[in-house]
């Protein structure tokens, strides 16, 4: 996978006033990779687009990125820092000739993925990793609250995107959810990059322990990353899904291939994003 670059597109609220701030540790591990980075995106979801695309740049500047930042589709015409910036359907240079095969990161809501395919621009896209659905159980509460929020925002969109031919790489709720940072862990984090995640998960934490009685928080989008940063960490099963009337997925059946990412190694992910996050080797 040394030739593919990653599109990342997230809805991230770590900088909003309310939103999950998962995203956020989840651009953190990707940014500080290593990994060739095509272009961050943003889309509406935990926050609106807008605070997406300035909570992008913010976290973007603290981790040394300096590449592509793309507005999404509900960005039409917006500009940040006096800069026109572009939107990720009509950037026609990131999706014309051959060029090199694109992994797309879908953080949140899969509207940009579906404005890109309704153009028919998919053909340089190597495989989509979407947050998403849940592998054991169908969620909290079904049919009143699925816990599939990535694919209930846009309904449409997900559609789109289970009947396109697209590699699909999905990263489970349930799984995902086991994958958790308390104090402990944010004291790990250092620097002006590990500063700004501990400030924004603040009141993320708070709201865990309030509503949930958990001194902990789920970081669901950073197993997503990590299964790019670190796949020898993560163990993924291929098999079909389809998705069902109300969004959710269902596992082994349908005739639509998917990977699923069933189990992970937490404590190695967790020590390679603690070290990435601090500058170290």
């Amino acid at each position: 996978r040394s030739k593919e670059m990653l599109l990342i597109d997230s809805d991230n609220a770590l900088g909003s006033p309310s939103g999950d701030v998962d995203d956020g540790f989840a651009l953190a591990a990707l940014l500080t990779s290593g990994l060739p980075v095509a272009g961050l995106a943003s889309v509406a979801g935990n926050t609106d687009e807008a605070r997406a695309f300035a909570n992008n740049r913010t976290l973007g500047d603290l981790a040394g990125y300096r590449g592509r930042h793309l507005r999404g589709v509900g960005g039409v015409g917006a500009e940040a820092a006096g800069e026109p910036a572009e939107r990720i359907d009509e950037a026609a240079d990131l999706w014309a000739g051959p060029g090199e095969p694109v992994r797309w990161i879908a953080l949140g809501p899969l509207t940009n993925l579906a404005a890109v395919l309704a153009q028919g621009l998919a053909p340089r896209i190597a495989e989509v990793v979407l947050v998403g659905g849940n592998l054991t159980s169908r969620g909290r509460w079904p049919p009143f609250w699925p816990m599939e929020f990535n694919l209930t925002q846009d309904r449409a969109a997900a559609r789109a995107v289970f009947a396109s031919a697209l590699p699909l790489t999905i990263v489970p709720l349930d799984v995902a959810r086991r994958l958790r940072a308390g104090p402990r862990e944010l004291r790990q984090l250092t620097g002006p990059l590990g500063e700004h995640l501990r400030r924004g998960a603040r009141r993320w934490l708070w709201r865990s322990r309030l509503f949930k009685a958990r001194g902990s928080i789920a970081l669901f989008d950073l197993l997503a990353a990590a299964y790019v940063v670190s796949p020898e960490h993560v163990h993924v099963e291929a098999t079909t899904a389809r998705l069902g009337a109300r969004m959710l997925v269902e596992h082994g059946r349908g005739g639509r291939p998917v990977r699923v990412i069933r189990d992970f190694d937490r404590e190695a992910i967790w020590n390679r994003f603690r070290a990435s996050v601090n500058g170290q080797p």
